[in-house]
């Protein structure tokens, strides 16, 4: 393999999706096919014009990319290239003279692991792989500055599916409503994980709370209504009349 997909663009590997689209728009503007002043140059900007389009529809690609990716890397392990460095240098980029990375350019390797790590938790996630899928969000986190509350939701997701420590779970869960308060959809998962472990007052607060936000929020209804409580009150059904008994009332 001569060139990568970054080198056609021109790009470095921890390159944007902007950059991506700038360099893809940059070139398609100098190469494309009807810009040529005769039939060889037509064929030659044809063959160029297909080689960056072909690596700009694989690296705007979030999945596609991160598959890339790691087939580079298993490639460059072998010893079959050596991907270069990148050419052109800014504030956040430099590298001080014994070729050290700077602060700026070791944060933004650490942000696309923790992005590559999150794609494929997705990816295992959806097919049902929940343990697996708790390593993958465990190296996005570990990865990440912390701005990014989904990383603690899913990996706090994965866990509740998994029945892995509920505990740890519902602290991530936690971890993500700290960074957005008012997304419904991080309550209710912490909703669900209090009822698994069995802590129904706990689920009910938290169905009931979303209810104050949005009155005619089926979702928290729905639980309440599993659990034997209806809006607003007690429900008198056989598993209502169960968690009342256990609250001792």
């Amino acid at each position: 393999m001569d060139k990568t997909y970054y080198d056609i663009l021109g790009l470095d590997p921890f390159a944007s999706e902007k950059e991506i689209k700038q360099a893809y728009r940059q070139m398609a503007r100098t190469l494309h096919p009807d810009k040529a002043k005769d039939e060889k140059e037509r064929k030659e900007k044809e063959k160029l014009f297909a080689d960056v389009s072909e690596a700009y529809n694989i690296l705007k690609d979030k999945i596609k990319r991160s598959d890339y990716d790691l087939k580079l890397k298993k490639l460059e392990e072998k010893g079959y290239f050596v991907q270069k460095k990148p050419d052109k240098k800014s504030a956040s980029s430099q590298t001080v003279p014994d070729g050290t990375a700077t602060r700026g350019e070791r944060a933004k390797e650490k942000d696309n692991i923790a992005r590559k790590a999150y794609t494929k938790g997705m990816q295992v996630l959806k097919s049902g792989d929940y343990a697996k899928a708790i390593t993958f969000f465990e190296a996005a986190i570990e990865n990440d500055d912390g701005s990014e509350s989904i990383y603690f939701y899913r990996i706090a997701q994965s866990m509740m599916h998994a029945r892995k420590s509920f505990t740890k779970a519902a602290e991530y869960c936690n971890k993500a409503i700290a960074k957005e308060p008012y997304n419904y959809h991080y309550k209710l998962l912490l909703g669900e994980i209090y009822e698994m472990a069995g802590i129904f007052t706990n689920a009910r607060k938290i169905y009931e709370e979303i209810l104050k936000w949005d009155k005619t929020n089926v979702d928290a209804k729905e639980r309440l209504k599993k659990m034997g409580f209806s809006v607003g009150e007690e429900s008198k059904s056989f598993f209502g009349k169960i968690l009342r008994k256990i609250r001792g009332k």
